[in-house]
């Protein structure tokens, strides 16, 4: 797996591949199976994100953020009265990138929630039995199975 086909593989999840592209990946990963696995892999990585805790900025932040522009701001002034205030300019700035950050994530939560079409889309929404499958096949009765989870036959802990 080089560096090239990770790199290959992220434009793939993210959509940023055209169509040709696209298609010349996807018959690749229907050949290799190595690749194919470093996909799954990939999406499995991306869905745990999810989980880990999000960075909180401190709660005065944004006091200290703007104190430190105004005096910012009065120090340029001091030299130069002829220049400018930069605090719309900062404001500005800040409120674009803040926007274009939305859109961004917005845009890749989006694709994280599409379902997976295709051939493989049997595959992927029936993944978590066909990972168990070898202790399934050992299975000779479901209503045993289903019997096992009676809170008589080993108490009800609540789990």
């Amino acid at each position: 797996m080089t560096d090239d086909d990770r790199e290959t593989l992220t434009a793939y999840l993210d959509g940023e591949l055209d169509e040709a592209a696209e298609q010349a990946l996807e018959t690749r990963l229907s050949q290799d199976p190595k690749l194919r696995a470093e996909l799954d892999a990939m999406k499995q990585t991306w869905g745990m994100l999810d989980f880990l805790p999000k960075a909180a900025p401190s709660t005065d932040f944004t006091n200290r953020t703007i104190d430190r522009l105004s005096m910012e701001g009065r120090g340029s002034q001091s030299t130069s009265a002829r220049r400018p205030s930069r605090r719309p300019i900062v404001w500005a700035v800040s409120a674009l990138a803040a926007l274009l950050i939305g859109v961004a994530v917005s845009a890749s939560y989006r694709r994280f929630l599409e379902k997976p079409t295709g051939p493989d889309e049997p595959v992927v929404r029936n993944l978590r039995v066909i990972e168990r499958l070898p202790v399934y096949e050992n299975l000779e009765d479901l209503e045993f199975l289903k019997s096992l989870d009676h809170p008589d036959l080993f108490g009800d802990d609540g789990t």
